[in-house]
């Protein structure tokens, strides 16, 4: 499923808010941010990811990825550098992360651990 959003001032600016899921596999999700620039490629901010891999030290834990200047300056992807979290655990709460963290209106996903909001 994918959003799009308008942010700035005046609702210049573009980001598209989208998640994916393995039907096989309901750890295997994804939901994620990305900047729309005009004319450019998009930029993805953050990215939320289920426990279905390993990921540097991470091995099978929730984790989100968010883009850097460091990982830019390597050569990587912007979003390359992941950290470890428990504050979700499924994709709708991994969603309702997202939501929280780039302050997104208009769309709603419901916590897994309310009590770490």
């Amino acid at each position: 499923m994918t959003f799009h959003a308008a942010g700035g001032e005046s609702g210049e600016l573009r980001f598209r808010v989208y998640q994916r899921e393995n039907i096989s596999d309901r750890a295997d999700f994804s939901c994620g941010i990305a900047f729309l620039p005009p004319g450019g490629l998009p930029l993805t901010l953050a990215r939320y990811n289920g426990l279905s891999h390993t990921h540097g030290d991470i091995s099978c834990w929730p984790h989100i990825h968010r883009a850097s200047a460091s990982a830019i300056a390597a050569g990587r992807k912007p979003e390359f550098e992941a950290q470890e979290t428990d504050r979700y655990e499924t994709l709708e709460g991994a969603l309702a992360c997202l939501i929280e963290d780039y302050n997104v209106a208009g769309i709603s996903a419901e916590h897994d651990h309310p009590e770490l909001v």
